[in-house]
């Protein structure tokens, strides 16, 4: 504290006579509430055994929230492609429906008359 300050002194008084007051209540505990105080202290100022389970627990138990949450809200995924239908009947053939269809389109028989090179090479 600034000794040139007003109130220095009184600040000085005021801590003698607490010093005073506590030496005198110091002085007025038994002995057996004293050796109590310095066993409690003792014990309070003593390292105490560290066990890291329980960060290793707490911290394991936090990780697999997070993954549960994090697996809660990511999206649904795509369904996979439809596998092809195998057909477990055997179809029917329909030779009037065949020839219907050739029948829809005649260019087909014009481009194979057109390509002579697709057909076999006839033998003399």
């Amino acid at each position: 504290m600034n000794p040139n300050h007003p109130q220095a002194g009184e600040d000085e008084r005021f801590d003698q006579a607490m010093r005073e007051i506590h030496a005198q209540a110091v002085g007025q505990v038994s002995s057996a509430t004293r050796a109590r105080l310095r066993a409690a202290r003792f014990e309070a100022a003593r390292p105490r055994e560290r066990r890291g389970y329980g960060w290793v627990l707490a911290s394991g138990c936090a990780a697999a929230f997070a993954l549960v949450v994090a697996l809660q809200l990511q999206p649904p995924p795509a369904a996979p492609p439809a596998a092809p239908v195998l057909a477990t009947e055997a179809v029917s053939y329909d030779a009037d429906t065949a020839l219907a269809t050739l029948d829809e389109n005649p260019d087909l028989y014009l481009w194979l008359a057109s390509n002579d090179d697709a057909l076999p090479a006839a033998e003399q």
